[in-house]
């Protein structure tokens, strides 16, 4: 059916909401309807908001983890504090989901042990300057020093605490220092297809010179056969940013010792050198990001010093006092907009926006597509609405003990699924259950780490009632080498007969082919046959 205005997913029990083609996410997800499609939306406590970022690796030290969960609350705190800007005012949302704002990936991120202890030890805590919380901006690495927040955002003011401020524990970045090199070739067909190289002839030299009004990061020129052109840094970086990946993917951005093996785009940041040799013009630059506030490689290298997270605060945010900052208000993040369609699975309860319970309990994957104005169109999953049946039809005979395996099930209907395992042991429990559509699924079953045999049910639970299984037993013991784990394999005189026969027979019909083509070229070739001396004078002839 369809309906008109926000609907709201709300979920019925502990696991995540997915969404399809984004991630996992805690809380409630609102759908609404724009101008333009779709808006998703995951509607959270400010806590749980901060365990679903992915800021930093989780494997960083303990006091720059907390460091940046702080930040990182201040920053959601500061700008719950103001009115909505960008794409949070045009789609009716706090923050956004990307680099723009804080890089939120969810129950993806959130299920991080050593990341969620860092915003649990920290709960509460915020970054104030007279009491209140402030703009905490940060970057992934400076290049040996911080920026003044005009120096990177124009258009805004000075703030006392974001200042400039040394960062010289940045070493361990990939990105402190950085090379681009693109051929002279390459960078003129990057300029041809962005508009900027049409009649100034063979490009010859790209050089970098002081900025003539007095920007942080230097001009550029670019000179050629015919003419020379003047720019930015930041101008020129744009446009290899949005042209370079896209006409050369296989080459650009560069290839660089990080993660990915490649530099996280074209030129990471606007603070580069750039100079002409054999043809080719190299940018050697620093950091990454856009320089104010703190440093997040900074404060790994604070951390490994032994810093703690309130003194690499204090270093990067001038002026500044930790202290109590929270919010009992849940802050709603856009995920995702201009959507025509959403795939939603899960367990949840689906209100429309004047409260009222449209489906009180839906399981599986369902659909919304946008239908134009405010309506939306919900589709249910294959066999929602039928009886609840449940079947294994295959499971393994035999498996090591704590070994994670597969039962094949058939399910009429979606439903909450889980095994039950027979007989109970104080140190196992069954996997916690999961959310499966109809048709024929796969389970995973955990063994118990004790060896014996075991009864395997899988129960199914549904808004109407719920399913078991007839139990299938499995014998859980540690291997013996050459000895199988699956199902037994078919009786070995079976298949050695058949292979027998089929060997037989295919050695007779060879013998025959062989017998039928000597016969055809003992009585054919005395004539002539399969010569091309007569089709050659059959040619010329003609």
């Amino acid at each position: 059916g369809a309906v008109a205005g926000t609907i709201r997913l709300i979920p019925a029990g502990t696991s995540p909401i997915e969404v399809g083609g984004m991630h996992g996410y805690f809380g409630s997800i609102e759908l609404d309807p724009a101008s333009d499609g779709l808006v998703v939306s995951n509607r959270l406590s400010l806590e749980k908001y901060l365990r679903g970022l992915a800021e930093v690796p989780s494997t960083w030290p303990e006091e720059a983890l907390e460091a940046q969960a702080v930040a990182a609350r201040t920053y959601a705190l500061y700008t719950l504090s103001q009115p909505r800007a960008g794409m949070a005012a045009v789609y009716d949302f706090d923050i956004c989901a990307s680099v723009q704002c804080q890089v939120y990936m969810g129950a993806d991120a959130g299920l991080d042990a050593r990341w969620s202890a860092a915003v649990a030890d920290t709960a509460g805590m915020a970054v104030l300057y007279s009491g209140e919380p402030i703009l905490a901006r940060y970057h992934s690495t400076s290049g040996g020093r911080t920026l003044d927040n005009p120096e990177a955002f124009p258009e805004e003011p000075s703030y006392p605490y974001l200042q400039p401020v040394p960062s010289p524990t940045e070493e361990g970045s990939p990105l402190f220092r950085w090379i681009a090199a693109y051929p002279l070739r390459d960078l003129q067909h990057i300029l041809e297809r962005a508009g900027w190289w049409s009649n100034s002839g063979r490009l010859m030299n790209v050089r970098t010179v002081e900025s003539r009004t007095g920007l942080h990061y230097p001009d550029v020129l670019i000179a050629g056969r015919r003419g020379r052109l003047r720019t930015t840094a930041e101008a020129l970086r744009a446009v290899l940013r949005d042209h370079a990946p896209a006409l050369f993917p296989s080459k650009y951005p560069s290839r660089a010792p990080t993660s990915s093996g490649r530099l996280p785009e074209a030129l990471p940041s606007n603070r580069y050198e750039a100079f002409t040799r054999r043809k080719v013009v190299t940018f050697a630059g620093r950091g990454w990001g856009h320089g104010v506030g703190m440093s997040q490689w900074g404060a790994h290298g604070l951390a490994l010093r032994g810093a703690s997270y309130a003194d690499i605060l204090a270093h990067y945010y001038t002026g500044v006092e930790i202290g109590t900052g929270s919010s009992d208000r849940p802050i709603e993040v856009g995920v995702g907009w201009g959507l025509d369609r959403v795939d939603v699975a899960g367990e949840f309860r689906i209100v429309n926006d004047r409260g009222r319970t449209l489906v009180r309990r839906a399981l599986g994957t369902w659909s919304f597509e946008w239908g134009g104005g405010d309506a939306v169109s919900i589709d249910s999953p294959r066999g929602y609405g039928l009886p609840l049946e449940i079947e294994v039809l295959d499971a393994p005979k035999r498996v090591e003990p704590g070994e994670v395996v597969s039962l094949v099930i058939a399910l009429s209907r979606p439903a909450s699924v889980r095994t039950v395992t027979e007989p109970t042991t104080s140190s196992y429990e069954d996997r916690p259950s999961g959310t499966f559509d109809g048709g024929r699924r796969r389970v995973r079953w955990r063994a118990p780490p004790q060896e014996g045999s075991y009864a395997v049910s899988v129960g199914a639970t549904t808004e109407r009632g719920r399913r078991v299984t007839e139990p299938v037993r499995i014998e859980v013991a540690e291997g013996e080498p050459g000895s199988a784990v699956a199902a037994p394999s078919p009786e070995p005189t079976e298949v050695t007969d058949e292979l027998v026969s089929n060997t037989r027979r295919n050695g007779f019909l060879f013998i025959l082919v062989v017998i039928g083509l000597a016969v055809i070229l003992y009585f054919y070739l005395p004539y002539g046959g399969f010569s091309h001396g007569d089709v050659t004078d059959d040619q010329i002839g003609d």
